[in-house]
């Protein structure tokens, strides 16, 4: 019968190797062996977590859909990026990192998709919640997760769904906002939107926005020129570490 190894048994192997080698390779073959099989499981794990969200509310918000099945005449369409849903653990965080009165603040998310920011953003306190999809397909989908989601009654604020082209969107309309940013679409798109963001400093109050990873440069250089006032790093359930960056523009 082989024998079992001890944890003894290891433990003198990796000082062994550490002593012949050297500290750096010592943690570079800890981070092979360990850390990234451990981060796999953590992904393993959150997309469970996920599939058992929509198993319990009843909603569909974790599987993918490419662009191309999609509409693509729709405007809007050729600066689209796939939907991948945020992870909902992260988005719990970054709200809870905002340390803002929520009841003063809209919070709208761009390339809403299917809906899920749009559900955890309506279990807090905010004076409204607001998705802004150009895909009429993810709309109708937001709209029946949403439907289905309030219907449990864990919501503080009833989110809506608009199927209408960023580019559109008049952030005027709204006073103080969050606007959530997962990726949603090309560069060219964005530096529009950031520009019509911009313009309604001259009519509105105070705004935030969320970025999360990655940040196109031409992007990132144009929101540098703002103040950071919340960022971190998470383990994306696509793969791979991204960070998220929360600035504040305006007055």
């Amino acid at each position: 019968m082989k024998q079992i190894a001890t944890a003894k048994y290891y433990t003198d192997k990796l000082v062994a190797f550490t002593r012949e080698n050297g500290f750096r390779s010592s943690a570079a073959l800890l981070g092979k062996n360990i850390i990234w099989p451990f981060c796999e499981w953590l992904i393993r794990r959150r997309i469970r977590a996920h599939e058992r969200f929509d198993l319990k509310y009843g909603v569909d918000t974790q599987t993918p859909i490419l662009i191309r099945h999609l509409e693509t005449s729709a405007p809007g369409a050729e600066y689209a990026n796939p939907y991948e849903g945020a992870a909902i653990p992260l988005v719990h965080r970054i709200l809870h990192q905002l340390k803002i009165d929520l009841r003063r603040f809209t919070f709208v998310d761009l390339g809403s998709g299917k809906g899920r920011v749009l559900l955890i953003a309506a279990q807090y306190p905010f004076k409204s919640v607001i998705g802004v999809e150009f895909s009429e397909t993810l709309h109708r989908i937001a709209l029946s997760n949403i439907a289905r989601f309030c219907s449990y009654g864990v919501t503080r604020t009833r989110p809506t769904s608009v199927n209408m082209d960023a580019a559109a969107f008049d952030f005027s309309q709204l006073r103080n906002k969050i606007v959530f940013c997962n990726n949603p679409f090309k560069a060219d798109l964005m530096i529009n939107v950031l520009e019509r963001l911009r313009r309604s400093l001259a009519e509105t109050s105070d705004e935030g926005l969320i970025y999360l990873t990655p940040i196109p440069p031409q992007i990132k250089k144009r929101l540098d020129i703002y103040e950071i006032v919340g960022q971190g790093r998470y383990l994306s359930h696509f793969g791979g570490f991204q960070s998220y960056y929360i600035y504040r523009i305006g007055n």
